[in-house]
Formats: structure tokens, sequence, C-alpha cells
């Protein structure tokens, strides 16, 4: 070094462990004045670009100083690391491989090349890397982990048995080695292979809990129910007091079929621990999960009193008295779950559709943005909002959420006719209208709401032969809705058959008594 560059890169050192980046660089800059031929000059002022965000600036400056020293191999790895950073992988791939060329134990370099390789797809490049490190015994074992995830990718099941065998080996206490290798034989279609891995390795591991519920869902798959069953049996005698291996059996017969041995099983937990409030949760699933809610709502109630902060248990007591019908008491434990859980997207939800159901319009409309704001690409939601905003036209808003909701789900059968019955409602658009709601009933040709929509854009369009044709294929299949009984009235009137015409719109009356739109087609016939 001349002298005076040594003063100046002494000052710029200073500057730098000061955290004066700018000023360090004047002095390193003017440091190259006296000594051109200095590639740690160089090097350092790279490091201020860097720290002053110039990249472009920091590899030019470091692409000189290799030209003074090509062999400088910190500049060789900061200019590797800005190419990797940036994107450019070729030249970092180029830079790595001058790197390993000049140290070729150099662990960063051969970790990154194999980075590369990944996001280049060349796996066989990548899997070389890995194998290199642990030949070399460089290898932790996330590198083992992933050469044999790069092997079973490729399909190369002998070669990831082999190497998770050597991992298991080397790191005898990861459970994830002896997934892996289960999933290598689950691949490979070994059935029994698999099986017999998993309870060896339960045998010589037994607090391995991801093993046993892979052997389980194993057995699942495989109807073998009774075996899955015993698995945990076993352990509940063993400890008698965890109640969560008793939940996991009655679990299992509920999915064997054998409901009743599910429910002996809850109601023996709820005898003998009659304050444990998830036992009473979970038997209330049970019942709403085989349609009988009348039976599921005492056994959510006695949750709650034992549990008064269990948002799910308030939720799951709302839906069933929804589905009985009484949404005033439903409304009330749905307000309680949505309380106890503001941000998530199903309580949100729920309650915004019962209240659309109680025609509280406003009031859905903040719950189901709330759900929305949780879960954006929600086309239920989405849909449900668009038909809350319908009945208080503001339609524009209206399409704009169907058309989401479909870009999400596009073969949504309900958002196809919801949003087709909303267009023939309004006159707008009948050709899409149709075409939607054709690809809805191709999914549900049965559906008495989907084929009303049919024949009610063939009447807003004149066709009131097709109209009739579908509207009362509708009733066949649903002879108790106002609505399409109300529709097949204003089609027999377009055809100038009154007498049935005032026949189903009094039909309708009967239904729905406060139906205004009926009332007054009754009035205007009665004073005529």
């Amino acid at each position: 070094f001349h002298p005076k560059a040594v003063d100046l890169v002494i000052q710029g050192s200073i500057n730098d462990l000061n955290g004066n980046y700018a000023q360090a660089l004047l002095a390193y800059q003017e440091a190259l004045i006296y000594d051109s031929t200095s590639a740690t000059i160089y090097h350092s002022i790279a490091r201020d670009y860097i720290h002053l965000g110039k990249i472009e600036s920091a590899t030019r400056i470091l692409k000189k100083g290799l030209q003074v020293d090509p062999n400088f191999l910190e500049s060789r790895e900061l200019l590797a690391r800005i190419y990797f950073r940036t994107g450019k992988l070729e030249e970092a791939k180029n830079e790595y491989l001058r790197i390993i060329a000049q140290d070729s134990t150099n662990l960063e370099a051969h970790l990154k090349l194999a980075a590369i390789y990944k996001a280049l797809k060349k796996p066989q490049l990548e899997a070389a890397e890995y194998e290199y490190l642990i030949k070399t015994d460089q290898a932790s074992n996330e590198i083992w982990f992933e050469l044999g995830k790069l092997y079973f990718q490729q399909k190369e099941y002998d070669k990831a048995e082999k190497v998770f065998r050597r991992y298991i080996d080397q790191f005898p206490e990861d459970e994830e080695g002896y997934l892996a290798l289960g999933a290598i034989f689950i691949a490979k279609k070994d059935t029994l292979g698999t099986i017999e891995w998993y309870k060896k390795t339960l045998t010589e591991n037994p607090h391995f809990e991801n093993v046993r519920e892979e052997l389980v869902k194993t057995y699942i798959a495989l109807k073998k129910w009774q075996a899955a069953i015993q698995i945990y049996e076993d352990l509940a005698k063993k400890d008698t007091t965890k109640l969560d291996y008793q939940f996991v059996i009655a679990g299992l017969y509920f999915q064997k079929g054998d409901t009743s041995q599910a429910i002996n099983i809850f109601q023996n937990i709820i005898k003998k621990y009659p304050d444990n409030w998830q036992a009473y949760f979970r038997l209330g699933l049970l019942y709403s999960n085989i349609g009988k809610l009348k039976e599921s709502i005492p056994y959510f109630e006695k949750s709650i009193q034992l549990k008064e902060d269990n948002p799910e248990a308030w939720f799951r007591l709302g839906l069933a008295y929804q589905q009985k019908g009484d949404l005033k008491v439903a409304e009330t434990k749905l307000r309680k779950a949505q309380e106890l859980a503001p941000k998530n997207p199903w309580t949100n939800y729920y309650l915004g559709a019962l209240l659309f159901q109680k025609r509280q319009f406003e009031e859905a409309i903040q719950y189901l943005n709330q759900s929305l704001e949780a879960s954006p690409d929600n086309p239920i939601a989405l849909g449900t909002l668009a038909a809350t905003y319908d009945e208080l036209g503001q339609y524009e808003k209206v399409d704009e959420l169907y058309e989401k909701a479909l870009q999400l789900d596009p073969d949504n059968p309900t958002l196809l006719n919801n949003y087709s019955y909303s267009l023939s409602e309004r006159g707008e658009r009948l050709d899409d209208a149709l075409e939607m709601v054709k690809k809805a009933l191709e999914a549900e040709p049965d559906n008495g709401a989907f084929l009303d929509t049919l024949g009610w854009i063939y009447f807003k369009m004149g066709d009131y032969e097709k109209a009739l044709q579908y509207i009362k294929k509708s009733i066949d299949l649903r002879s108790d809705s106002a609505e399409v009984l109300e529709h097949l009235g204003d089609v027999y009137e377009k055809l100038g058959q009154m007498d049935l015409a005032i026949e189903y719109w009094q039909k309708a009356h009967q239904i729905d008594p406060d139906r205004k739109s009926v009332i007054l087609k009754l009035e205007i016939t009665n004073h005529k």
C-alpha cells in the first residue's frame, strides 16, 4: 500500500464502523488514486455501495477489482451473492463455479449452486451438490433431507429410500425421516411394506405420534377399522385418564359407520367425567352431523355451560337452531359466536346469512363484509353479499360481486342460478342469464329453483309456452314455493287463462299471506 492510501483506508474503515458509509466511500475512492492495484480497496468500495443501495455500482466495482486480482475470493463471493439476490441465476452460477474451482470445499457455494439448479429445474445437478456435501461430511440434516426429497420428487424411489435410511442412521431421533420412508412405500404402492415399516418404527419409538397417525390413516384407507381402533384402544388402556384417545376411538367408530358405538363412548365419557365440556361438544357435533339437530342442542348447551368462551359451540348451536327454523334464538347464539371470534370468516358469514334470511339487509352487509375481510376469495360469501345488494337494488354492486364469485368458482350452480335470476328480474342480459342457468341445470337437472329461473327467463323473453313448461316442472319439485306459484299464475295470465292465473296466485297467497305482489294482483282481479 502507498502510505497515503493506507491513511485513507483507515479513515474509510473508521467511517464504516460508525455507519458513515458515504464518507467511507469518499475515502476509499481517494485511496484508489494512490493504489489502483488493491483488490481490498475495490471490495471496500463495493460494500459501501451496497450499504447505500447502489447495487449496480457495487457490481461494476467488484468486476474491476476481480480484473485486478481474479483470486480475491471475498469479492467473488460478494458478486455471486448480488447476482443470486437479484435473480441473475446464470451469472450467479458462473461465479459460484469459479469459487469452487478456487475452493472446492466452500459450503456456501455448493448450497447456492444447489438452490440455483433447483430454480433452473436441473435436479441431477442439484443432487450432485448435495451428494458432494454428504461425501465431504459437510451435510446438515436439512441437506440429507433435501436430497431424499429431491429423489422422491423425481420418482427415483430406490435412491430416495437409500438416502432416508442413511438419514435415519445419522439422525435416529428425527421422526421426519421415518415418515419420509413410509411415504416412499406408499408411493411404490407397497401397502404391506408401509404397514410393517410404521409398526416397526412404533415398536422402537412409541413416542412418534405422527407415525402412529399415518399408520391409522393407512388402516382407514384399507378399511381395516378394527386395526386402526385397536391402536388407540391399546393406548387408552395404558393411560385411562387421557380422554383424547377415547375421542379418537369414537371418531373412528363414526367413520366406520358404527354411530351407536360412537355415541356410547361419548356417553360413557360424560358419565365418568360429567364436567368435561369437550365430550358434550363432540357428541353434539356427532348428532349434528347425522342430521339429529334436536338431539344436538342440549349437548352444545351443556358444553357452553362448562366453557362459555368456546365460539365454536355457540356457532354450532346457532346453526342447529337456524336449521330447526328458530331464527330468533339462532341469531342470539350466532351473535355470541361472532362476539367471541370477531375476525372468523364463518361466524361473520353465517350471522350475515341469517340476517339476510330475516331481511335485515343493511346489518347483513356489515357481517358479510367482515367475513370477506378475513377470507376475500370466498365465493359463497361473495354470492350471499351479491344477493343482499340485489334486495336493495344496488345492481352495479350485485354484478361486480357475482362476476368475482364466478371467476373464483365458475361452475358453481347456485351462483350461476342466482346471478341469472337477478338478471332476469331486471330484464337485462337475458341471453347471458339463459346460458348461465342452463349450465347450472347441467349440474343439477332436478333442481326446482333452477327450473323456475329458466322458466322465468323465457317469460321475460316472451316465450310463454316454454315458461309454462319449466315452471310447471319446478312446481312438481317444490310446490310449497309462493314465488314459483306466483310465477305460474303470471304465465297463465299472459296466456289468457285468468282462472288458472287467479288459482295459482291464491295458492301463493295461502303460503305467504304478506307477499305484496300477489296481494296487488288479486286486488286488481277482484275489481275487474
